[in-house]
């Protein structure tokens, strides 16, 4: 998490730096764009070419599927309910449109062909045997980390937010966490006839909130492999809604949507599709929710594994 954040901060101030020129602003804008298309493309493309992920798909599939598709429901649904009464400055039709939501849908399904023909390539193994597609994607993330900063950068009076929010500030977090649990519950509801996941096992998973690293982790220590396998799934499927639903979604849920949907997510992979569809102001929101989701993931999962 420190190398993350210290890409991001040490693309602040060269985006101040360049504010200036337009130029360089309009070059940051779009190759935040096509490198968001490369990390999906990669993304498929690691799932093309692990057959053990392949094997889980095709047997736990089905639960991670419908975990992270209710999770990412429910915190676009807490995003518009947040934006109705407590940041009207930022719900639906509030204004401030910006150029990736105005790209709209045609952008969620550009960014989902991505995803699908790396995972077809994969699949296919065109690649060179040796190949890691998850090293690639790691040095992809370090570069959208940096651009994302800048675009903060382009901007730095939206740092002010945070002290202009106050304590409201925490409400963002809190919106994910309760968007979460309750569309996890909902999916455990949904599965209850074919499904031996128990409730707290269902919440488990969604709470990882988009971080499947440390969630898998987690769950396998504490003696459940077969449960990790679900919640890596699970959240790599919330990862990968998170940045192909906000172009289509923005303008219904309003801009906090594609914050709220980024979960932990929201302060790295996720930041630049935010900045393009939120803007610069949403996307310091994403970094302090992200920090404060990442820490709350080793609190929340044992807590509801022990509830089993």
């Amino acid at each position: 998490m420190l190398l993350e954040m210290g890409l991001i901060a040490g693309g602040i101030p060269a985006g101040w730096i360049l504010r200036r020129n337009a130029a360089v602003v309009k070059l940051v804008n779009e190759a935040l764009g096509w490198t968001v298309r490369v990390m999906l493309f990669l993304l498929g493309l690691a799932l093309g070419l692990d057959d053990t992920l392949l094997g889980q798909l095709r047997s736990l599939g089905l639960y991670a599927a419908f975990i992270s598709s209710f999770s990412v429901t429910g915190c676009f649904v807490a995003a518009r309910i947040l934006g109705r009464y407590a940041f009207p400055e930022y719900a639906a039709g509030s204004g401030g449109t910006s150029s990736g939501e105005r790209g709209g849908s045609r952008g969620s399904f550009v960014a989902l062909g991505f995803f699908l023909i790396g995972a077809f390539v994969g699949w296919l193994r065109v690649v060179p045997q040796g190949a890691s597609a998850g090293d690639a994607a790691t040095w992809v993330l370090y570069l959208l980390l940096v651009l994302a900063g800048m675009t903060v950068g382009f901007d730095l009076k939206a740092l002010g937010i945070i002290r202009e929010l106050k304590g409201r500030i925490l409400l963002i977090p809190l919106g994910v966490v309760a968007g979460t649990l309750c569309g996890s519950a909902l999916a455990w509801l949904a599965l209850a006839q074919r499904s031996t996941l128990s409730l707290p096992e269902s919440l488990a998973v969604g709470a990882g909130f988009g971080y499947y690293s440390l969630a898998t982790v987690i769950m396998t220590r504490l003696g459940d492999p077969a449960l990790g396998s679900v919640a890596l799934l699970s959240n790599m499927m919330h990862e990968a809604l998170a940045l192909l639903l906000p172009p289509l979604l923005v303008r219904v849920t309003g801009r906090l949507g594609p914050v709220l949907a980024g979960g932990a997510a929201a302060m790295d992979t996720c930041l630049p599709v935010i900045a393009q569809t939120s803007g610069e102001r949403c996307a310091v929101l994403a970094v302090f929710s992200g920090m404060c989701l990442t820490l709350l993931v080793p609190v929340i999962v044992p807590l509801l594994m022990a509830l089993r």
